[in-house]
């Protein structure tokens, strides 16, 4: 049986699967966390405009009030807030909205909404709720660190990229049984966490190679550019051979579709490089951790039971 026989009958005895099966696996106990906490952190940005919708105090109760003149509204944020400074003001631009107020005070910014028909303080615009959702969107975009963060993150694209494309190839069960890598089946051999895995990383293939493509590109745009540039064979035109980097993007930003069942939808795909690692590590824990576990302690007991 040549290589390639082996690879399309028993590709479980091919030493390219074994090799991919050890990079993938040490990939993913590698970095599996750093996927966690950016699966996890990735869907706080679609959170991001429900969020200000729920916890943004800008919505009035209907009136019929005149709402208070400049001068008027000035004299009554002093007379709440007295030894602030008003830095700049939005007027609001419907009826039932708030005016902005940004305030400062020992070079600290305070930004609040107030009503202007009453002069009432409604309070913060950016209430703890949407302070977490934009600290996690920050974890998700630069890891708190700014543009060195960002360039991490293009790195660990890198990786997701040859965690996916590693996967697809230890997802190749050979010719008699590569089916199985695409349905959940009752009669299999594999534990349904496994089959989940198997099944769940082919099916969003598409998925995670568009989150790593333009996770590298966020990371490091000029070597994108530098790479697209040698496809391109007018630099002088306006045209770019890019289309396909523009879609991949249109999914990394959940730019597909519209309403809020299609958000929601956005969020539960963007939990899947986190069930896809918790199933990954639940498998390796189960049969090799607590297998050498097992058998380290069956060793001592054996030896226990010969002294």
């Amino acid at each position: 049986m040549n290589n390639w026989q082996r690879w399309l009958l028993a590709p479980h005895t091919h030493w390219l699967r074994k090799t991919l099966f050890q990079i993938h696996l040490w990939l993913g106990i590698g970095v599996g966390f750093y996927v966690l906490v950016v699966s996890i952190s990735g869907s706080a940005i679609l959170l991001k405009s429900p969020f200000y919708e729920m916890f943004e105090p800008r919505t009035l109760e209907p009136t019929q009030a005149v709402p208070l003149e400049d001068d008027a509204l000035d004299a009554r944020i002093a007379q709440v807030y007295p030894g602030y400074e008003v830095t700049f003001m939005i007027p609001a631009y419907e009826p039932n909205q708030a005016t902005y107020v940004v305030l400062k005070k020992d070079e600290q910014i305070f930004p609040h909404y107030f009503n202007q028909y009453t002069g009432e303080d409604i309070g913060v615009s950016n209430p703890w709720p949407i302070k977490a959702v934009e600290w996690l969107a920050d974890i998700h975009d630069d890891l708190l660190q700014g543009n060195t963060g960002r360039k991490v993150n293009g790195l660990g694209a890198l990786i997701f990229l040859l965690m996916s494309f590693s996967g697809i190839f230890i997802w190749w069960q050979g010719r008699a049984r590569w089916y199985e890598g695409l349905i959940l089946k009752r009669s299999s051999s594999r534990s349904i966490i496994w089959q989940l895995h198997s099944v769940i990383g082919f099916w969003s293939l598409l998925l995670l190679f568009a989150w790593g493509v333009s996770g590298f590109q966020l990371g490091f745009p000029q070597v994108v550019d530098t790479m697209i540039d040698w496809f391109d064979t007018d630099l002088t035109d306006f045209e770019r051979p890019n289309s396909w980097l523009r879609f991949f993007r249109t999914i990394h930003f959940a730019r597909l579709g519209e309403g809020a069942w299609v958000r929601r939808g956005w969020i539960f795909v963007s939990f899947l490089p986190t069930f896809i690692f918790v199933s990954g590590f639940y498998i390796w824990w189960q049969r090799v951790v607590l297998k050498w576990f097992r058998s380290r302690t069956t060793v001592k007991t054996s030896i226990e039971v010969l002294s």
